[in-house]
């Protein structure tokens, strides 16, 4: 979340003080099965921004028909809250990894209070961004106001590659690929549920070693530096957004599903904009996923639609869509592999299959494997599936004794109290 307290500065000393509330009526949108841990869980900071600033800009990187050459395009958005006085200049840099320049441009604008500047290129015999070569560009954007003082300046690294639905499969730059992947939470069995970027790193590396190629964000965004740690990895990922309703049921009559309810509209549409918004430009999200067990119908046919037209770059899935229009891969959970072969052998059968989650591994070891994989392999339509889930969810304590153990839900509270299992 963001909240914009420029009315509420004072010049000199501020208290900002935060009053945290443990549920709301957001917790029917995330309902989650993890712990229910109240507090800060994430960095909090302060930041200020130049009255001439860089509001916004969405980089993309797609290729071209030929999955040879790289297409640049970049859409900036202008801030100007100098009353729209003076003109300004923007210029991108787009550099390899070698520190070559591979583009740059800039382009000069009236300062209206917000102005919108768009660059396009072709970038020849591109270093392709996939996860068996996650090759990285840096990115330079520069704002310059009329008198030719740099007013702000940032960078992010880009990746060219494209994610789509082609043939009723999903490919990255022109092929198909399998999805061994994961599903993930944030969680620490120290710090429950902060996760330090050395915790995160440790994860990247053994999802690497282990030959794990994707993550899915179960069931929420991540925190920023993951989607930093994916691109530079090389992890494809599957943003969720921050939905998840399951107690409130599927049934799509009226109070029932939150994802047919219109009073929730606008707490869909929030959740689904600020995560496409902030992890748009990263090349290791290549799909966009609705949420999770949170019914279908009116909310997310909105929320779908909404994305399409905002990003044309990637697919959109939602498990509890089946296979409505709002789905671009069936993404069923927990499918026996009986179940994904009928779908893989009907001629009908418009879609890749990705299992959501499939290999329940919580409190066990996961069986039949060896089936699923086979099936896998042998027929096209079924692309792999996200394993529930990467870790163990337990918090480690010590015994009386000094003993390491790590704990569950039954092992809080006092004797009688009512848990949740696991959590």
């Amino acid at each position: 979340a963001r909240f914009d307290i420029t009315e509420l500065a004072k010049v000199g000393k501020n208290v900002l003080s935060v009053q945290i509330h443990r549920f709301s009526d957001a917790s029917y949108l995330e309902c989650q099965d993890f712990w229910r841990i109240s507090g800060f869980d994430r960095d909090v900071y302060l930041y200020t921004r130049p009255k001439l600033h860089i509001e916004d800009f969405f980089a993309q990187t797609p290729l071209d028909e030929t999955y040879k050459h790289g297409e640049f395009n970049l859409d900036v958005d202008v801030v100007n809250a100098n009353n729209g006085a003076g003109d300004f200049s923007l210029t991108y840099q787009l550099i390899d990894a070698t520190d070559n320049i591979v583009a740059e441009e800039t382009k000069k604008a009236v300062a209206d209070d917000k102005s919108n500047i768009t660059f396009s290129k072709q970038i020849a015999n591109v270093k392709k961004w996939s996860a068996e070569e996650p090759n990285l560009y840096t990115l330079v954007l520069e704002l310059k106001d009329n008198k030719g003082v740099t007013a702000e300046a940032t960078s992010i690294k880009v990746g060219f590659r494209t994610a789509e639905i082609k043939d009723k499969q999903f490919k990255i730059n022109g092929q198909p690929v399998l999805i061994k992947g994961v599903n993930i939470h944030e969680h620490s069995e120290h710090t429950g549920h902060y996760v330090t970027e050395e915790l995160m790193r440790k994860d990247f590396e053994v999802f690497r070693k282990y030959n794990v190629n994707t993550a899915r964000t179960s069931h929420y965004p991540q925190p920023e530096m993951f989607y930093k740690l994916a691109d530079e990895y090389g992890i494809y990922v599957i943003d969720e957004a921050n939905i998840e309703s399951h107690g409130m049921g599927y049934n799509l009559s009226e109070g029932a599903t939150l994802g047919n309810n219109p009073l929730f509209l606008e707490d869909h549409m929030n959740r689904t904009i600020s995560m496409v918004e902030r992890d748009k430009n990263h090349p290791s999200v290549v799909t966009w996923s609705l949420g999770n067990e949170a019914g279908n119908g009116y909310n997310f046919y909105e929320t779908y639609l909404w994305i399409k037209e905002r990003d044309t770059s990637r697919p959109v899935q939602y498990e509890r869509a089946v296979l409505e229009f709002n789905t671009d891969i069936f993404c069923p959970m927990y499918a026996l592999p009986n179940q994904i072969v009928e779908y893989a052998k009907n001629p009908n059968s418009d879609r890749p299959l990705i299992l959501c989650e499939y290999a329940h591994t919580m409190g066990n070891s996961l069986g039949n494997f060896t089936e699923y994989w086979d099936n896998i392999r042998e027929y096209p339509l079924l692309q792999g599936g996200c394993i529930w889930d990467w870790v163990d969810q337990g918090l480690l304590e010590q015994d009386e004794n000094g003993t390491d153990y790590w704990t569950w839900g039954g092992d809080y509270g006092e004797k009688g109290t009512p848990s949740a299992g696991n959590f």
